[in-house]
C-alpha cells in the first residue's frame, strides 16, 4: 500500500502496479538506454531517461515516492518508442512500467478535464468523435490555416513555431459511412480478413484504407470492415484511463470475434501494437490472446498473401520514383515488423527504393505527444528531416498515420515538398505487387 499523498484521496496500489510490480527491479542501472532515448538525446535529464524511470517507479512500489504533479511530468514526457526496451541487456521493459505507472497515477489523482472530454467522450464515442471530426475541420482549415498566415495574430494561436502553423490535415469523418462494408475479389475467394481502421485512417487517411482493400482483393482476399469496432484503446491508455481503454477492448474484441476471419489486418502501428502486445498484457483473457494472435500489420500479411502468377505486374513509363521509408516504432520494435514493407516497396515496379539512414530512429509523433509535447517532438524530429534529406527521395513511405501527420508536419517546416504516404498507398496505381510465391515468408 502506498503512504497518504497530496491528492484528496488515500490511493491503494492498483492491480496494473500489483502484477508488473517486479519489472522495474529488472533495470541493472548501466545506462544503455542513454544512448538511445530520443526525450533522454533532447533533454539530457536523467529522470526522463528508461533508468531513471524505472529508479522512480521502484520508489514509489517502496513507498519511499509520493505520487505528485512532478512524478506526473516525468511519466507523460515518454514517447513510447520502445528504443530502451530494445536496447536493454537485461530485458526490462522500462516503457511497459512507464505506461503502468501513468496508469496507476491517473487513477490516483484523476484525469485532466481535457483529458476526460478526449478520452470518454470522443474516442469512447464514434458519434461524438465523427461530430468533432467535422467541427475540427472546419476550424482547422477555415480557421487556424488562413491566421497562421498573419504574424500579428500568432501569439494567440497555437503550435506556432518560427512564424509557421502547423500542418492541418483533412478531417473527414464521412468516409467510413461510405465504405462498403465488404469488398470482394472479383476472381476465386482465397481468405477472408478483418479490416481494422483505426482513428488515424480512419479520420485523416481513408485513401489508406481504399488502397488496402484494393490490394487485397486484387490478391483474392475477401474484406470484412466490421462497423462496431472502435478506437483501439491506444490514447486513453497512454493518457492513464484505465476504464475507457478497458471498455474499448471489449468493444473491439466483440466487433473482431468473427470465426470465419483467417486474421484480422491493420494499417496503425500503434493499432496493432496495442491490440497485439499491450491488450493481453494488460486485460489479460482467453479472448484477448485469441485476439491477438490474429493481428497481422497490412504488410507482413501481404507477404504471405502473394500476387497470382497469372497477374502481371506492369513498369510505369518515365524515370522510377525515389522513395525512402520511415520504420514506425511500434511496427519494427512493437510487433517486431522489420522487413515486410521495405520488401513490398522493393519489389514495386517504378520505384527505386532507397533506405535511409536511421530509419527506425523515432519521428517525434508518438501519437497525442506530438500534441502534448510540440518543442520536443520538433526537436526530436528534426534528424529524421536530416535523414531524408540525406536519401534525396521523392516520397517518403511510412506505416503509421501519426508518424505520416508527424512527418507531414517536419518536412513542411523544412520547405522541403515532399509528401509523406502510407506504405500501401504506392500500390493503388498498380495493385500488383510483384511478389512471387517464394517471396511469401512470415515475419517476426
Amino acid at each position: 500500500m502506498l503512504r497518504r499523498h497530496p491528492y484528496p484521496e488515500t490511493y491503494i496500489m492498483d492491480d496494473f502496479l500489483r502484477k508488473h510490480a517486479a519489472e522495474p527491479g529488472k533495470c541493472i542501472q548501466c545506462g544503455a538506454c542513454q544512448a538511445v532515448c530520443p526525450v533522454y538525446g533532447e533533454t539530457l535529464d536523467e529522470s526522463r531517461v528508461a533508468r531513471g524511470r524505472m529508479a522512480l517507479m521502484e520508489a514509489v512500489l517502496q513507498g519511499d515516492l509520493l505520487l505528485s504533479d512532478r512524478l506526473n511530468e516525468i511519466l507523460t514526457s515518454c514517447i513510447g518508442c520502445k528504443a530502451c526496451a530494445t536496447s536493454c541487456p537485461s530485458g526490462a521493459s522500462a516503457d511497459f512500467v512507464n505506461l503502468v505507472g501513468k496508469l496507476h497515477l491517473a487513477g490516483a489523482k484523476g484525469l485532466p478535464f481535457y483529458q476526460k472530454l478526449l478520452s470518454r467522450q470522443i474516442f469512447l464515442n464514434p458519434q461524438v468523435m465523427a461530430a468533432s471530426a467535422r467541427l475540427l475541420d472546419l476550424l482547422g482549415r477555415r480557421l487556424y490555416t488562413p491566421l497562421a498566415e498573419l504574424r500579428l495574430v500568432h501569439p494567440f494561436l497555437p503550435f506556432i513555431r518560427d512564424g509557421k502553423g502547423r500542418i492541418v490535415p483533412r478531417l473527414d469523418p464521412g468516409a467510413r459511412r461510405e465504405r462498403a462494408p465488404s469488398c470482394l475479389p472479383e476472381g476465386a475467394i482465397r481468405g477472408r480478413v478483418a479490416l481494422f481502421l483505426g482513428c488515424g485512417v480512419e479520420l485523416l487517411y481513408p485513401q489508406s484504407a481504399e488502397a488496402a482493400m484494393e490490394t487485397l482483393t486484387a490478391r483474392g482476399i475477401e474484406v470484412i470492415v466490421p462497423p462496431e469496432q472502435a478506437c483501439c484503446g491506444a490514447p486513453s491508455l497512454h493518457m492513464g484511463d484505465a476504464d475507457t481503454a478497458r471498455k474499448l477492448v471489449y468493444r473491439n474484441l466483440e466487433a473482431l470475434s468473427d470465426p470465419d476471419v483467417d486474421a484480422v489486418v491493420t494499417l496503425c502501428a500503434t493499432c496493432g501494437y496495442t491490440l497485439k502486445e499491450l491488450t493481453p498484457r494488460l486485460f489479460g483473457s482467453e479472448s484477448a490472446a485469441a485476439l491477438s494472435a490474429k493481428i497481422h500489420d497490412l504488410q507482413a500479411f501481404l507477404r504471405e498473401c502473394p500476387v497470382p502468377v497469372e497477374q502481371a505486374a506492369t513498369v510505369p513509363d518515365g524515370p522510377p520514383l525515389r522513395v525512402t521509408y520511415h520504420e514506425p516504432c511500434h511496427l519494427g520494435r512493437g510487433m517486431g515488423v522489420k522487413d515486410a514493407s521495405r520488401e513490398m516497396l522493393q519489389s514495386l515496379p517504378g520505384i527505386e527504393y532507397v533506405e535511409m539512414r536511421d530509419a527506425d530512429r523515432c519521428c517525434g509523433g508518438g501519437g497525442l505527444f506530438s500534441l502534448s509535447h510540440y518543442d520536443l517532438a520538433l526537436k526530436i524530429g528534426r534528424h529524421k528531416v536530416e535523414r531524408i534529406r540525406e536519401s534525396d527521395a521523392q516520397v517518403v513511405a511510412t506505416a503509421c498515420p501519426a508518424c505520416q501527420l508527424q512527418l507531414t508536419d517536419l518536412l513542411n517546416r523544412a520547405q522541403l515538398a515532399i509528401p509523406v504516404v502510407h506504405v500501401v498507398e504506392l500500390s493503388r496505381e498498380i495493385p500488383q505487387l510483384g511478389m512471387s510465391e517464394k517471396d511469401a515468408t512470415g515475419d517476426g
